[in-house]
């Protein structure tokens, strides 16, 4: 299985996964660096010796990665770099998965950062779509890890046997919004004015939403400012969506960062798919798993079917390498940009 020279954040988590899951090689071009090694090195660990693995994927030049099956139980990573504890989740968390036996990961690293899901990205948008697979997962944040601060996310899995197909064609019917404004330090009432400042945006669109406030957990040695996590979270018959954005004292989230809250989730809104591209993206590799009859499976393994609110580039790409690991046939219909549906089979 091969990937290209740089490929995006999905493609490259999407191929590991692949990897992990399988023992099929995975032929890339180094060198790793940042996120992106730490989450190889990461897959590499739940099953053998990380540290054999960094030299050859810190050099320059192709590189064939051999991952070892992974073993369950508890694992504790490193991921110290922004974004690589979120990607960590989504992508070990279905070869582990796979075993059908109670695991744990335990996720160090900054686990709020700049363009990166938050806590309650995962825990509201993320583990859902995780439990429509037949995976239950129970997340806990015992430490919020702003920008560079390490912090800790410890997610117990609980699969089922086999995995369970995704058919999310219709989101359905809104069910409701919720702003939930998590603080770290500072007084509780600050954090409330910022949810419903994102409120108030959101009804000047038309949509109606509450809020409601939580606390943040910090570590000990966090700086003593005030940070904040703000999450949006739309619900619907047979589908979610989170957007969200990052504050710290004195400025919370201004009025400006409430609109951009706002319209992020009214521009899904205005659209027709279930996923939005994001998730359609991450969705693809249990999609690949669950449709190739793997783990202990009886019988003819069932298809995936959901659609997406916008096709990208890495959907597309992904969809491609998946027939190069197992015998799937990954199909999205719709062009890059547009509103596309995406079906996962078995080969015929």
């Amino acid at each position: 299985m091969q990937v290209g020279e740089r490929p995006a954040q999905a493609v490259l988590d999407g191929a590991i996964g692949l990897a992990l899951a399988t023992g099929v090689p995975l032929r890339l071009r180094g060198p790793l660096r940042d996120a992106d090694l730490a989450l190889a090195l990461a897959a590499m660990k739940l099953g053998g010796d990380a540290d054999a693995a960094r030299e050859p994927l810190s050099r320059t030049g192709e590189v064939e990665l051999t991952l070892p099956h992974p073993r369950a139980g508890v694992h504790v990573l490193d991921l110290p770099y922004p974004g690589a504890v979120a990607r960590a989740l989504w992508t070990l968390s279905w070869p582990l998965a796979l075993l059908g036996k109670p695991s744990e990961l335990r996720l160090h690293g900054p686990n709020h950062s700049d363009d990166a899901p938050t806590f309650h990205d995962l825990r509201l948008g993320w583990a859902p779509f995780a439990a429509q697979f037949g995976l239950k997962m129970a997340l806990e944040l015992t430490h919020a890890g702003f920008g560079s601060d390490e912090g800790e996310i410890v997610a117990a899995l609980d699969p089922a046997p086999a995995l369970t197909p995704l058919r999310a064609v219709h989101r359905g019917l809104l069910r409701q919004v919720s702003v939930v404004a998590a603080v770290g330090g500072g007084r509780h009432e600050a954090a409330q004015d910022a949810a419903e400042r994102v409120v108030r945006a959101m009804r000047r669109r038309g949509v109606i939403a509450e809020a409601e406030r939580v606390p943040l957990p910090l570590p000990p040695s966090s700086p003593a400012r005030s940070r904040w996590a703000i999450t949006a979270t739309a619900e619907f018959e047979n589908s979610v969506v989170t957007v969200s954005t990052l504050g710290q004292a004195p400025a919370l989230v201004g009025p400006e960062q409430g609109d951009r809250l706002a319209e992020r989730l009214s521009r899904f809104l205005e659209r027709r798919g279930a996923l939005d591209s994001n998730m359609a993206e991450r969705m693809l590799l249990p999609s690949f798993l669950c449709a190739s009859g793997l783990g202990a499976r009886a019988g003819t393994p069932p298809s995936c079917h959901y659609t997406a609110s916008e096709v990208t580039g890495s959907l597309l790409e992904l969809a491609t390498i998946a027939r190069q690991a197992l015998p799937v046939r990954a199909v999205v219909d719709g062009a890059e940009g547009e509103e596309g549906v995406v079906v996962v089979a078995p080969q015929a």
